[in-house]
C-alpha cells in the first residue's frame, strides 16, 4: 500500500461527508443562485473550502465559519444555504481541534446568529428566537458529533498503543528467554562437547601412527568427528535463537581500564582462597547458591587440569543472605564459559591462566587473565573469541575446534540485563575478562 492509498484509507470518511455537503450546496446554488455579487463571492469561497476540507480541515473549517458569519450581514437571501457548510465546519473543528477550540467555534457562530435576530435585521438564518434555538441546537449537535468521533479515535489509538506495548513486552520476554536458553545450551552442551573433542584429539596425538592401534585410532577419530558435528549443530540452534536480536547492536566491545586490569591481576597473585564450605547453620537457599559457585569452580578446574592446562581458580569472600539466585547462576555459568574459552583458544603450552572470583555484599566480580596465543597477541578486542585452538593430529595436520564466537556475547546480554557489566581486553600480551554481577536488581530485595 503506497502513501496515496494509505491516505485514502484514513480519510475516506472526510471525503464522503465533504462530497455530500458539496452536492447539497451545488444543488441549492443551481436552484437559487446568488444575486448580490458579494454573496456570490462568499458562497464560492465556502464551496472551495468544502472541497479542501479533507486536505486542510482546520483552515477550511475556520474559513467556512468566517463566510457563514459574513453572509449574516449581507442583505441578500439568495444563494445556497450556508447551514450545510456550517455543520461541516463545526464537525471538522470538533474532530481535529481541542475541546476549548471547538467550543470557541461553536460560540462564535452562535453569537453571530444572535446579533441579527436581536436587532431584527440583516440576513438572519432564523427569523425568530425559537428558530435560533433550533439552529444553535443543530450547531451543538454537529460539534458533539465531531468531538465524539475524535474521542473514539483517541480510544482506538490508546487501544492500539496498548496492544503494541503488550506485543513489544512479549517480544522482549521472548528475547530474554532465547538469550538465556541459548546461554544454557552453549554452557552445558557446547562446553561438554568441546571437552570430548579435545580429549579425543589428545588421545589421537598419543596413539600416533602405531599400526597395531589402528582400530583405536579410528574410534577416537570417529568420536572427535561426531563431537565436532554435534557442536556445529548446537551452534546453529543458538544462531536460530539469536536471530530476533541480531538487529540490535551488540553491547559493544567494552574494555577494562589498565588500572583495573593491573589491580585485579595483582589480586589473583595475592588473594587467599576461601578455606571452608558454609556451615550447616546457614539457610538452604544461601548454601545452595554457594555450592553453585563451588561446583562451577570445581568443574572448571577439573576439566582444565585433565586437558593439561595450568593455572589457578581462587574464590574469596562470601555471599549475603538476600542475594538473587539468577545473579549467582549467571556467575556460575560465566565461570564455565571462561573455562570453555580457555580450552578453545589456548594450548597447555601457552601459559598459566588465573581466575579470581570475589563474592561481595553487593556483587560478584570475576577477573580472568591468560596469555594470548601468538597468533592473537596483536589483537586487542573480542575478535580473539573467533580464533581457533589448534592441536596437531597423527597426520601432522591440525585438528581444530571451531569456536562459535557468541558465548561471551550471550553472557554479556544476561549480565547487562541484571544491571552488571562484562568487559574484555588485551593488555601486554594477556587476555583479560572482567565481569561484575549485582546480587540484587535495582529496587528489589531478596531472590528473583
Amino acid at each position: 500500500m503506497n502513501a496515496a492509498e494509505r491516505w485514502l484509507h484514513g480519510h475516506w470518511f472526510r471525503i464522503l461527508i465533504a462530497f455530500v455537503v458539496l452536492v447539497a450546496t451545488v444543488i441549492e446554488w443551481a436552484a437559487i443562485p446568488p444575486v448580490y455579487p458579494l454573496n456570490g463571492v462568499l458562497s464560492g469561497v465556502s464551496i472551495a473550502c468544502i472541497i479542501l476540507s479533507p486536505f486542510l480541515p482546520r483552515v477550511s473549517g475556520w474559513l467556512i465559519i468566517g463566510t457563514v458569519v459574513a453572509r449574516l450581514f449581507v442583505l441578500d437571501l439568495s444563494g445556497p444555504n450556508p447551514l450545510w457548510a456550517a455543520y461541516l465546519a463545526l464537525a471538522i473543528i470538533g474532530y481535529d481541534s481541542s475541546i476549548p477550540i471547538a467550543i470557541a467555534a461553536l460560540l462564535v457562530i452562535s453569537f453571530a446568529e444572535c446579533v441579527p435576530v436581536a436587532v431584527d435585521s440583516f440576513n438572519a438564518l432564523s427569523a425568530t428566537w425559537l428558530g435560533l434555538v433550533n439552529y444553535i441546537a443543530m450547531f451543538v449537535f454537529a460539534t458533539m458529533i465531531g468531538m465524539a468521533l475524535r474521542w473514539r479515535r483517541q480510544r482506538d489509538e490508546i487501544r492500539e498503543q496498548a496492544m503494541a506495548l503488550e506485543r513489544r513486552q512479549w517480544e522482549m520476554d521472548m528475547l530474554k528467554r532465547n538469550i538465556r536458553l541459548g546461554s544454557r545450551i552453549h554452557d552445558s552442551a557446547s562446553g561438554g562437547l568441546s571437552y570430548i573433542a579435545l580429549t579425543a584429539q589428545r588421545q589421537l596425538r598419543r596413539i600416533g601412527d602405531d599400526a597395531e592401534r589402528a582400530d583405536e585410532r579410528r574410534d577416537w577419530r570417529f568420536v572427535n568427528e561426531q563431537a565436532l558435528a554435534v557442536l556445529a549443530e548446537i551452534h546453529h540452534v543458538i544462531d536460530l535463537l539469536e536471530q530476533p536480536q541480531r538487529r540490535r547492536a551488540d553491547a559493544g566491545k567494552d574494555s577494562v581500564s589498565p588500572g583495573d586490569a593491573s589491580r585485579t591481576a595483582s589480586a589473583c597473585r595475592t588473594a587467599p582462597a576461601r578455606q571452608s564450605m558454609p556451615n550447616v547453620a546457614e539457610t538452604p537457599p544461601r548454601r545452595t547458591m554457594i555450592e553453585m559457585i563451588d561446583t562451577a569452580v570445581r568443574n572448571a578446574g577439573t576439566s582444565l587440569d585433565r586437558l593439561g592446562f595450568h593455572g589457578r581458580i581462587d574464590v574469596r569472600g562470601d555471599l549475603p543472605d538476600d542475594c538473587a539466585t539468577e545473579s549467582v547462576r549467571a556467575a556460575a555459568n560465566l565461570i564455565g564459559e571462561i573455562a570453555a574459552n580457555i580450552t578453545r583458544h589456548l594450548t597447555p603450552e601457552s601459559g598459566d591462566y588465573c581466575l579470581m572470583v570475589t563474592l561481595g555484599p553487593k556483587s560478584i566480580e570475576l577477573m580472568e587473565t591468560n596469555p594470548l596465543p601468538s597468533s592473537e597477541s596483536s589483537e586487542s578486542s573480542e575478535s580473539s573469541e573467533s580464533t581457533v585452538s589448534l592441536m596437531p593430529d597423527t597426520t601432522g595436520k591440525t585438528a581444530n575446534l571451531r569456536p562459535h564466537g557468541r558465548g561471551l556475547a550471550l553472557h554479556r546480554r544476561i549480565i547487562t540485563d541484571l544491571g552488571g557489566e562484562l568487559n574484555t581486553s588485551a593488555e601486554d600480551g594477556d587476555w583479560v575478562v572482567y565481569a561484575r554481577i549485582p546480587l540484587r536488581r535495582a529496587g528489589s530485595t531478596g531472590e528473583a
